[in-house]
């Protein structure tokens, strides 16, 4: 425990050093700022004045082409008319080079970004790389004995290693993602992506593919869009990965994003958007990633936003989003149950891969997720907050009633250093501030921000009395609250550094009863009927990212 307050003590002391010179006036920081834009005023003027001697340059080398032509000789010389074939030459000379000009792809680098378009305009290729690196320090209450200690993870076999991981969570560092790939345009009216993913979530996997995908814009304002991609299904899932305010998605967000979404989800989409709103429909199967099964899950994904309000200081968003899983995947006539569907997550961090709140296989009909979006920013303060509805419809027959939950998540923050989130009509969220004065040795400190948010997640349905089996359409998939508190520092544009301490609470009752006695394996596998296998814990966590 010692390490962990040691560790907040000194980020909170650089939080309230750095609020004070962001907020302190004529100190000597913020002339070093002022030394520092000067400095870059500078050196853009000098490129300016490089610019205008190649521009001046260029004018005399087009005199020197034009007296050639006709061999314009010093004053008070005679001029003699040029030969044909001299002024077929130069009229060669100067062909090739407006065609080497009209065929020679342009190359920029925009905010780290390495960008080829072609002369003409109509295609490009981007490449984009998001690198991110997580540190975690769980802290709880000591292992003890298995027939005391009733601590559980995900329902599964006693090989399961969720049995055991979740009274001692891993603590540790790892690639949570590390994402390298190209995105661009085709002929103006198509775009394109191809996305890997060589990072993972509790250990890194093998090289993946996260996007790989193509969209049609000719239909403005429509897109049409087609391949393995992650359709649009909520507020948070439309933050992209490289601004969001905390390491990881509240769990209610990501219970709804991975039912029918999530990356590299295989679809077809339909969107448009305005200045002011954007809607979108997608059809989607299976991840790229998913295990073989006998036929694919088939639902439709869909989001709608609206801003509601703006102005040059504030902005108010509202939002709705659904998800429907018309076909859950069959796993075949051998499997128990057949069409299985379970809403599980882990604790808001993904060092560990272990699952704390979790329903269990369901045999599903179909399965929904409902959500309602509200988003507002005004100056330097931000607040988001979504709550979700999910529903399954169990599969015929059954005399079981059909299974509820819900969740809800509150977010906010502050920057400190006056710069504001931006909002995108397009995505229907908040982006990341750009710092005002980048960090530098010369006294630039970059942008930081102050963050809470409070989630709450309830998978229980009829979960019945404490030290008693469930009744038979109970399900115990617990219940979990977690508060989170944040430092972004914002170092530049391109890269970031983030520390979240986690509360985490989870209460959660044995699901042994009469329909499995032993979802953990025998005893002391399984604990005793109706035993709490939930728990408390905190949670210590760094992120450094990398990202163009």
């Amino acid at each position: 425990m010692s390490r962990a307050a040691a560790l907040v003590a000194i980020l909170l002391l650089c939080v309230i050093a750095v609020a004070a010179s962001a907020q302190a006036a004529n100190t000597p920081s913020v002339q070093s700022q002022l030394d520092a834009l000067r400095d870059a005023v500078a050196q853009q003027k000098a490129q300016i004045d490089a610019q205008q001697k190649l521009l001046e340059a260029q004018a005399a080398e087009i005199e020197r082409l034009r007296a050639s032509v006709t061999h314009e000789a010093p004053e008070g010389a005679t001029k003699e008319p040029a030969t044909k074939e001299e002024v077929a030459a130069v009229r060669e000379s100067v062909e090739q080079t407006k065609i080497a000009a009209r065929d020679t792809p342009k190359v920029s680098m925009t905010a780290g970004r390495p960008t080829i378009t072609s002369a003409d305009g109509r295609s490009s290729l981007s490449v984009r790389a998001v690198v991110q690196l997580d540190v975690a320090e769980h802290q709880q209450t000591p292992e003890g004995a298995a027939n005391a200690d009733f601590r559980r993870g995900s329902v599964g076999a006693a090989t399961n290693r969720e049995t055991s991981a979740a009274k001692d969570l891993s603590n540790g560092a790892y690639f949570r993602r590390a994402r390298l790939g190209v995105e661009g345009t085709i002929a103006r009216d198509f775009n394109y992506k191809l996305m890997f993913e060589l990072g993972g979530a509790g250990t890194e996997g093998p090289t993946r593919i996260n996007d790989a995908y193509i969209n049609y814009t000719g239909f403005a304002p429509w897109t049409i869009q087609l391949g393995a991609f992650s359709p649009a299904a909520n507020m948070d899932d439309g933050t992209g990965v490289e601004d969001l305010v905390f390491i990881e998605r509240a769990t209610p967000a990501e219970l709804s994003r991975t039912l029918g979404g999530a990356d590299g989800r295989l679809g077809l989409g339909i969107r448009d958007a305005g200045t002011r709103w954007m809607s979108s429909l997608t059809l989607t199967s299976r991840t790229v990633n998913d295990a073989e099964v006998f036929d694919s899950q088939f639902a439709a994904v869909g989001r709608a936003s609206w801003l509601a309000l703006t102005g040059a200081d504030y902005n108010l968003h509202l939002g709705l989003s659904g998800t429907y899983v018309l076909k859950p995947a069959d796993q075949g006539s051998a499997t128990t149950p057949r069409y299985a569907v379970r809403f599980r997550d882990r604790p808001e961090i993904r060092v560990d891969s272990t699952r704390l709140v979790d329903t269990g296989s369901i045999d599903a009909d179909s399965v929904y997720a409902v959500g309602a979006e509200f988003g507002a920013q005004w100056k330097s303060w931000y607040l988001q907050a979504e709550n979700f509805w999910y529903g399954i419809k169990r599969r015929e027959p059954t005399v079981l009633s059909n299974p509820s939950f819900g969740g809800w998540y509150a977010q906010g923050s502050w920057i400190l250093t006056g710069e504001t989130r931006r909002y995108s009509a397009a995505s229907g969220s908040f982006a990341s501030p750009r710092p005002f004065v980048p960090f530098t040795m010369n006294g630039g400190h970059g942008a930081w921000e102050l963050a809470a948010r409070y989630s709450h997640t309830d998978l229980n349905h009829d979960e019945g009395i404490a030290g008693l089996a469930p009744p038979s359409d109970g399900i115990r998939g617990g219940v979990q609250n977690i508060w989170t508190f944040g430092v972004n520092w914002y170092v530049n544009p391109n890269l970031r550094l983030m520390f979240n301490y986690l509360r985490i609470s989870v209460d959660r009752l044995n699901p042994a009863g009469p329909g499995n006695l032993t979802p953990f394996g025998p005893a002391p596998g399984t604990p005793p009927i109706g035993a709490q296998i939930g728990q408390d814990l905190d949670v210590f966590a760094l992120r450094s990212q990398y990202s163009f």
